[in-house]
């Protein structure tokens, strides 16, 4: 992984993380009511907000899966000329994992060892589906489940895998990227990466922590704005203006 910018918050929730070369001066915020998950559900666009660190709208539903509500609302947005994150490109580079292991490994950042196939692959490994109509990984350790497991993600061997080889006595953990901060401080540097390369103001990311301590990025999840913490929902609240 690339040196990052030592600037990421404290404790605190409300000290903004740094974006590219530095630290960017707290935007001067409107006080607005933070939407309530109700308002979302019947709502989608009431989770547009604008951050003004990056001059930008920021998508906060969380979930921008394809042919989502959440990927239509970007779709929407970037239809009508207004700056967006994340834009229809950047979620399809999120969550292809093809994709998302080769953007991660050309910004620098550290990844597994990874391959495609078309059913076999040899545990330890973490392996993801790549159909656009279904979004499943499963952490195989022992041979005896590979063929069971290959032909349940494949389709019966209809669509091509993603494979991550797992490093030996690696563990497999997620922690919420929520607009380049964590609220676990081990995380963050990881967090300010996910915002910065992959332009999703939130995310559930899934690393891989190898015994020498070294994180591996290993992939993005959706993570719907009611599902965030109350203190994660503080932090947006002093980094956005909502829209009204």
């Amino acid at each position: 992984m690339p040196e990052m910018p030592h600037s990421s918050p404290s404790d605190k929730p409300d000290q903004p993380p740094s974006f590219g070369a530095g630290t960017l001066a707290r935007p001067t915020l409107v006080s607005l009511a933070t939407p309530q998950v109700r308002e979302t559900l019947s709502r989608p666009q009431a989770l547009v907000a604008y951050h003004a660190q990056e001059d930008c709208l920021l998508n906060l539903s969380g979930d921008y899966s394809y042919l989502s509500v959440g990927y239509y609302v970007s779709q929407d947005l970037e239809s009508g000329h207004s700056l967006i994150h994340p834009t229809c490109a950047e979620v399809m580079d999120a969550y292809v994992m093809p994709l998302f292991l080769e953007k991660a490994k050309r910004a620098g950042l550290l990844i597994s060892d990874y391959y495609i196939s078309n059913g076999y692959f040899e545990p330890p490994v973490i392996v993801d589906t790549i159909n656009p109509f279904m979004s499943r990984h499963s952490v195989v350790l022992k041979a005896a489940a590979q063929e069971r497991i290959a032909k349940s993600l494949t389709r019966n061997f209809t669509y091509a895998v993603c494979c991550q080889e797992l490093p030996h006595r690696a563990r497999v953990s997620h922690f919420h990227a929520v607009l380049g901060w964590s609220a676990t401080p081990k995380f963050r540097d990881l967090a300010q990466a996910v915002w910065r390369v992959f332009g999703l103001p939130l995310a559930k990311v899934r690393v891989i922590t190898c015994s020498d301590g070294r994180l591996l990025l290993s992939g993005l999840q959706p993570l719907p704005y009611a599902r965030l913490t109350e203190r994660e929902q503080m932090f947006l609240q002093k980094m956005v203006t909502w829209r009204t």
